[in-house]
């Protein structure tokens, strides 16, 4: 099976990596001829999808399947296209990504369908989150706990020439699930657990989770009415705040996630790219058994000026030179660009690490970070997360 994969970031990472737990061969695109996931894959290209389309039509002539892994929208509607004309399935959902993308369009989208969401501002006091409508991840995040802190926010948003968003801060842990569809029937797959570093990028992610049984549910029937709501044929997923035992989602993305699939594929051996293979290719989508057999750890790590810190996943969209290493300081995996060598002076990785319990992956993720430490000659560990107050 070989499959192009149109990005070379974040989600081309991931997409990379999940091609290769599937034994697929895969071939990447993307217009920077440094992209960080170069190193992940088999082939790389550098183009650029608008400006070189007819490249991009015979690289897709030869291969089976293609995967975006960007947010573009007018590159995704061209490749679409592309892939029409060379007849090859592009696995994603250009009409419910157009939703999803849009936060604006996806709060008015949730709140049609009877989605619980965080509350919207100023009914709902301070604080609150402020994010831009069309940006993903962490980018321009802020929070705001007073109306001078708001104004500031809003002006920054602006700034970047985006639409701001305002909605409550919730303070209790964060959730991630994600939902395979063919037409619209939803397949819930692993919850996972998110933490954030102190500008809200996630740094760490983790699986299983230790909820109520009610939340599970809750959240269940949540990704399977957002599945059915957009008539999703692919895959989405929903991230959702706990407010007590009730999820509030406060977004949704229709498209290959990054960080969450790697946690799911460790903890259940569940791989998110073969499911989509199956259902744009074989045209299935059976049921899928989802059970932990493990527990998985993942986080970022930056090495830079003697100090060892743990970051959000923006590091590794910035990286060069990665690759994938078992064994790594004693993990069972990492993403990196760090060499070993005691002169290294900066580079990042991306750590994972299972155990039968989380408890036990824990400890053995603080054993990875001792042995960095060592190995490096490093003075200092950081590991930094927002001001979310007490939990609610």
């Amino acid at each position: 099976m070989r499959v192009a994969i149109f990005g070379g970031r974040l989600q081309g990472i991931e997409a990379a990596y999940l091609c290769s737990k599937a034994g697929y061969q895969s071939i990447m695109v993307d217009r920077d001829p440094s992209a960080p996931a170069k190193g992940l894959v088999d082939e790389f290209h550098a183009l650029d999808i608008v400006r070189d389309s007819e490249e991009i039509k015979h690289i897709l002539e030869h291969v089976e399947v293609a995967l975006p892994a960007i947010e573009n929208r007018n590159a995704l509607i061209l490749l679409e296209r592309i892939c029409r004309e060379v007849n090859i399935p592009l696995m994603h959902d250009n009409q419910a990504f157009s939703i999803s993308s849009d936060k604006t369009a996806s709060i008015d989208f949730l709140s049609r369908s009877g989605i619980p969401i965080p509350g919207s501002w100023p009914m709902c006091g301070f604080p609150v989150i402020v994010k831009p409508s069309t940006m993903s991840g962490s980018t321009s995040v802020y929070r705001a706990n007073s109306q001078g802190q708001l104004e500031e926010a809003l002006a920054a948003v602006r700034k970047i020439d985006a639409k701001p968003v305002v909605q409550e801060f919730i303070k209790g842990p964060a959730l991630s699930l994600e939902v395979v569809s063919r037409m619209g029937v939803g397949q819930p797959l692993q919850i996972t657990g998110l933490e954030f570093d102190a500008e809200y990028g996630c740094k760490r992610v983790y699986a299983p989770v230790e909820i109520l049984e009610s939340v599970e549910t809750s959240m269940n029937e949540i990704g399977t009415k957002i599945a059915s709501r957009l008539d999703l044929h692919g895959l989405t997923d929903v991230q959702a705040l706990l407010k007590g035992s009730t999820p509030k989602v406060n977004e949704i993305n229709a498209r290959l996630p990054s960080q969450t699939p790697t946690v799911v594929y460790q903890s259940t051996g569940i791989n998110m790219l073969e499911l989509l293979v199956d259902l744009f290719v074989d045209h299935r989508l059976g049921h899928v058994e989802v059970r932990p057999k493990c527990a998985a750890l993942y986080q970022h790590v930056q090495v830079s000026k003697g100090e060892l810190r743990v970051r959000g996943e923006h590091v590794m969209a910035n990286a060069s030179g990665l690759r994938v290493e078992r064994g790594f300081m004693g993990a069972d995996e990492a993403i990196t660009n760090l060499s070993g060598r005691h002169d290294v002076k900066d580079g990042v990785a991306t750590l994972i690490v299972t155990s039968n319990d989380l408890q036990a992956a824990k400890e053995r993720m603080a054993k990875v970070i001792e042995r960095m430490m060592r190995q490096f000659e490093l003075e200092r560990y950081s590991d930094p997360a927002p001001d979310r107050g007490e939990s609610s």
